[in-house]
């Protein structure tokens, strides 16, 4: 699993992926929610505590994939923002196609 530390400017957590089968998100803070929105290519990181899709909570995880939640949900940019401080977050993904 990759880690990375959000804030509370919105970033990228997936870039678009029309490979991707599935991935898992994993807030590691034990305090801090994180939000995560699903972006259409060319919007930008349009995420916030307003504007989001999914909200995992402190020690909370998202986990998507084809079979449950479609095709579209797993392709998109996935962004993501704190609301508040640096929380840690984990996560990896999968594609159909080895590389």
């Amino acid at each position: 699993m990759v880690t990375q530390n959000l804030s509370t400017t919105a970033q990228e957590i997936f870039p678009e992926n029309r490979l991707r089968k599935s991935f898992i998100i994993q807030n590691e803070d034990g305090a801090i929610n994180i939000f995560i929105k699903f972006v259409k290519a060319g919007f930008g990181t349009a995420v916030s505590a307003t504007d989001h899709d999914h909200r995992i909570g402190p020690g909370g995880s998202l986990a998507v994939n084809t079979d449950t939640d479609g095709i579209q949900s797993i392709q998109d940019r996935v962004t993501g923002i704190a609301a508040s401080g640096t929380p840690l977050i984990s996560f990896f993904e999968t594609e159909d196609v080895r590389r």
